[in-house]
């Protein structure tokens, strides 16, 4: 469990990066584009584009490491007042709940790959699918369900057998 918990730290901490290149990205074509269209009065059609694409990277990998972290918004002043098995029962939907998002984005991915991979952004000199701009969204539900499952794992071990932890990690 603990090889488990530090790829998935490694994936997060991978993906912080990819998110913080996207924000730079973003922001270095859209200062170019106010310096190339007000200065030199020129534009480079293809930045709408890429902002586009950029945001979706940052904002689908930005998922990632926040909620590896516990980061995201979620119904813990519901479940922080409920005491024993209520509690218990309330942990365990959020945990399902996080595994069907996860499983959900990556089959929408799935689900619109035929099409979204066979359309091609008209700016860009080669051909660029717009698949490009939905991959991320399933990377990051894939890495959502592999936590959840982690967190239902751990759940599971605190529930049903909690002595003996550290030699089954």
């Amino acid at each position: 469990m603990n090889l488990y918990k530090k790829i998935l730290d490694t994936i997060a901490k991978i993906a912080a990066v990819i998110s913080m290149i996207a924000v730079l990205v973003m922001v270095s074509f859209i200062v170019m584009e106010l310096i190339r269209r007000n200065i030199f009065n020129k534009s480079f059609r293809p930045t709408i584009e890429i902002c586009g694409i950029s945001f979706l990277w940052m904002a689908f990998m930005g998922i990632i490491p926040l909620y590896n972290q516990g980061g995201l918004m979620r119904l813990d002043f519901l479940i922080s007042r409920a005491k024993g098995p209520v509690y218990q029962i309330m942990v365990l939907i959020n945990r399902l709940v996080s595994l069907m998002l996860g499983v959900i984005m990556v089959v929408a991915f799935c689900a619109q790959y035929p099409f979204v991979s066979t359309r091609f952004y008209s700016t860009f000199a080669t051909k660029v699918p717009y698949s490009v701009q939905y991959f991320p969204m399933a990377i990051a539900g894939a890495f959502m369900a592999l936590k959840a499952l982690e967190q239902m794992i751990e759940w599971c071990i605190e529930v049903f057998g909690g002595e003996g932890k550290e030699e089954q990690a």
